[in-house]
């Protein structure tokens, strides 16, 4: 209807995309039609101009690098393990370039194996929040254009096999765009140093309660700031002496209120 928001709510609206991707999923298994891609192509076209689903790995990471080369304005994203790649070669000559990057990572992003170990893993001049959990993995390109996984269980697995799902300008990219913007609100920024074993940093205290705030675990959380779970335990001690908090949940309270992380 008329003006009739997608979902009222937030749980609706990831609803209604689970159910869209469920029936692209079944249109992209559908026989093909006459001139259509072939099932064993790089990309299948979907019906109506909705979008295609692009497979195999070496086609779907040339995909993502061409879609960010033709960012105007601004990449968004969701980010969780598995990748199809670790690193983005791409990402730093797009924001040399003017272009805005702000990714959402679900906090098994920053456990992943490797994670803490790759200086830009998090490139300097992107815009961090860490959440939680992420509904999937998603690229948005000036708000017009979006890339996720086709399959479900793709997102956790083998993405070559499972295929990417690229949707052109549709009410289906509006609907994920809000998707996105609501899940940033609600998210941790993140801060990250050149130098993160200073322990008397102030900007490592920042560093550390945006981790911690992400829902990080604890060894998770020192092995990105470089120091033993015992200082880092130390740390989040002396941080609630410093703000005349009890606990966690106080600090995190205090944290909140203070707009520290």
């Amino acid at each position: 209807m008329p003006g009739e928001p997608f979902a009222t709510t937030l749980t609706g609206l990831a609803a209604e995309l689970a159910s869209v991707r469920d029936r692209l999923e079944a249109l992209a298994q559908a026989p093909p039609v006459p001139g259509s891609s072939a099932p064993d192509s790089p990309a299948a076209a979907l019906p109506g101009g909705v979008g295609e689903v692009i497979y195999g790995k070496a086609e779907q990471r040339r995909r993502v690098q061409l879609l960010q080369r033709e960012a105007r304005k601004e990449v968004l994203g969701f980010v969780r393990p598995p990748y199809v790649d670790q690193e983005n070669p791409v990402q730093a000559e797009r924001l040399a370039a003017g272009v805005v990057y702000r990714s959402l990572y679900e906090a098994s992003a920053l456990a992943y194996p490797g994670s803490a170990d790759l200086p830009g893993f998090i490139p300097p001049g992107e815009q961090a929040r860490a959440t939680p959990r992420v509904p999937m993995k998603l690229m948005i390109v000036d708000g017009e254009r979006a890339l996720l996984p086709l399959h479900g269980k793709g997102e956790r697995g083998d993405l070559a096999s499972g295929g990417l799902l690229l949707l052109n300008p549709s009410l289906l990219v509006d609907a994920l765009l809000e998707l996105f913007e609501d899940r940033w609100l609600r998210a941790t920024p993140l801060r990250f140093t050149e130098d993160p074993e200073v322990p008397a940093s102030p900007t490592l205290d920042a560093q550390l309660l945006s981790l911690l705030m992400s829902g990080l675990p604890d060894k998770a959380v020192a092995t990105q700031l470089g120091i033993s779970l015992r200082t880092l335990q130390r740390r989040i001690r002396s941080l609630m002496e410093s703000t005349g908090t009890a606990n966690r949940t106080q600090l995190a309270w205090y944290v909140a209120q203070q707009r520290l992380a």
